[in-house]
C-alpha cells in the first residue's frame, strides 16, 4: 500500500494529490516536500507542489527550526493565512525537509516516513536537477538562436556599410575629379581672358588719345564707361586665379612692418576717389605696426570698402575705423544698407557663396570674401561679420608688433 503511494508522486501533474493521499496513510491532511534548488542553492517546494505559501515568513520560520537529524512540531498556516493546522517537520538527506500537515501522528507512526524519504528526495532532486538542465539547454539554444540572427543582421549591416563605403568613395572620387576639372577650367579660362583684356585696355587708351579735343566730352564719356566695365571684368579675372593659387596652396606672401594707420588712410583715400554716392569716415585709427603683405591687406581693405558702398545703395556713408583689443588690432568696415540674415552669416566666407537676397540684385561670383578670408588667416588674424538686418559690418584682426607713439 505504501510502495503503492509513493509511485504515484512519479505524476508530476497530480503529485500534490497524490501527496495528500500519502499524507492521509499517516493521518495527515497534507504532505509537502522541500529541495535544495539547482539555481540557486535555496530550500524551496519541490517541483510538482504549490510553490506560494500563505504567510511565507511563517514558513520560513518553520524550516529553520527543523532539526539536521530529526523532527520538528509546531503549525503552519494552509491552505489560507487564516486556517493554522499542526505541522511536523522531518528532516531529509542533502538538507531536505518533509513537512506533513493537519492530524498529530505519533513518532512512530511516522518513522516509516523517515525511513522512505531517501527515495522520494532522490526522485525529485533528479527531476530537478533534469528541469534545470532543460531549462538551461532552452535557453542556451534561445542564446543561440539570437546570436545566429544577430550575425545574420551584422553580416548583412557590414555588406551594406560596404557597399555604401565603396559607393561614398566613388562619389567622393567623382567630386574631387569634378573639382579638379572646374579648377583646371577656371585657371586656363582665367589666363585666356588676362590676354583680350589686357588688350581692350590698350585699344582704349589709344583711342582716348586719337579723339579730338571737341569730341572728348562725348566720346570720352563712352570711353571712361568702357574702362569701368574692363576694370570690373579685370578684377574678377584677379579674383579667379587667387582663388586658384589658394586652392593649389600657391598662393605667396611676403611679410613685412607695415603702419596701419598709413594703409588704411590710403585705401580710404583711393576708393572714395571712385565713388560720387557716399562719404567714407574714419574714426578712431588706431596707429600700430602690423606684421604681413601690403598688396593683400589694401585687396581685404579694398574688398570690404567696395562691398559696403555697393549693399548700401540707399545710404550715404561708409564708416571704418581701427581698434586695439588685447594683443590685436580690430579694423572694421560699417555699411547702413540691406544687412544679412542670421541664418546665412555662417556662410559669408565660403567659396562662391551668394546671400540670397543680394544675389537677385547686385552682380559678383562671391569669391571676394573667401579670398579675404583666406588671406587673413594665413596672416594669423581672424575674419568676421556682424548685421541686425539695418546695415553689416565686416571686420578683420591682426596680431600686433608694436604701438606706435
Amino acid at each position: 500500500m505504501l510502495l503503492k503511494l509513493i509511485a504515484g508522486l512519479n505524476d508530476r501533474d497530480n503529485r500534490f494529490e497524490a501527496a495528500k493521499n500519502l499524507a492521509g496513510y499517516f493521518g495527515c491532511s497534507y504532505l509537502f516536500v522541500f529541495i535544495i534548488d539547482q539555481e540557486i542553492g535555496v530550500l524551496l517546494p519541490a517541483p510538482g507542489f504549490p510553490q506560494t505559501l500563505p504567510d511565507g515568513c511563517a514558513w520560513q520560520s518553520f524550516i529553520n527550526n527543523c532539526p539536521n537529524d530529526g523532527c520538528y512540531s509546531g503549525s503552519l498556516p494552509f491552505p489560507e493565512k487564516q486556517m493554522v493546522l499542526p505541522a511536523i517537520g522531518i528532516s531529509g538527506p542533502e538538507n531536505s525537509i518533509i513537512i506533513l500537515l493537519g492530524g498529530n501522528p505519533s513518532a512512530g507512526e511516522v518513522a516509516p516516513l523517515k525511513t522512505i524519504s531517501p527515495i522520494l528526495i532522490s526522485l525529485f532532486t533528479q527531476e530537478s536537477i533534469h528541469s534545470a538542465v532543460k531549462t538551461k539547454v532552452a535557453f542556451a539554444e534561445k542564446t543561440v538562436a539570437k546570436a545566429e540572427k544577430l550575425a545574420s543582421t551584422i553580416d548583412v549591416m557590414r555588406t551594406h556599410l560596404k557597399d555604401a563605403l565603396i559607393q561614398k568613395e566613388k562619389d567622393k572620387k567623382a567630386i574631387e575629379d569634378l573639382m579638379e576639372k572646374k579648377d583646371e577650367f577656371m585657371n586656363v579660362a582665367s589666363h585666356e581672358l588676362k590676354t583680350p583684356i589686357t588688350t581692350l585696355k590698350a585699344y582704349l587708351q589709344v583711342l582716348q588719345k586719337m579723339v579730338p579735343a571737341t569730341a572728348l566730352s562725348s566720346a570720352g564719356d563712352f570711353i571712361n564707361k568702357a574702362n569701368k566695365q574692363i576694370k570690373k571684368l579685370t578684377d574678377l579675372v584677379d579674383d579667379l586665379l587667387d582663388v586658384n593659387k589658394i586652392q593649389a596652396g600657391r598662393m605667396v606672401y611676403q611679410f613685412s612692418d607695415i603702419n596701419l594707420v598709413t594703409l588704411i588712410e590710403e585705401i580710404v583715400e583711393q576708393t572714395q576717389m571712385t565713388t560720387l554716392t557716399h562719404r567714407i569716415v574714419l574714426q578712431n585709427n588706431s596707429s600700430v605696426i602690423i606684421s604681413g603683405e601690403r598688396n593683400r591687406l589694401e585687396q581685404v581693405l579694398g574688398n570690404f570698402l567696395s562691398n559696403a558702398i555697393k549693399y548700401s545703395p540707399n545710404a550715404s556713408e561708409v564708416v571704418v575705423k581701427s581698434e586695439l583689443t588685447n594683443k590685436e588690432v580690430k579694423v572694421s568696415v560699417r555699411d547702413f544698407g540691406i544687412g544679412i540674415p542670421l541664418d546665412e552669416q555662417e556662410h559669408i566666407f565660403d567659396r562662391f557663396y551668394r546671400v540670397n537676397e543680394s544675389s537677385r540684385k547686385f552682380s559678383g561670383l562671391g569669391l571676394g570674401l573667401f579670398i579675404s578670408a583666406e588671406i587673413i588667416k594665413k596672416h594669423g588674424g581672424t575674419i568676421g561679420v556682424e548685421s541686425n538686418g539695418a546695415g553689416s559690418e565686416f571686420y578683420f584682426t591682426m596680431p600686433l608688433v608694436k604701438v606706435v607713439d
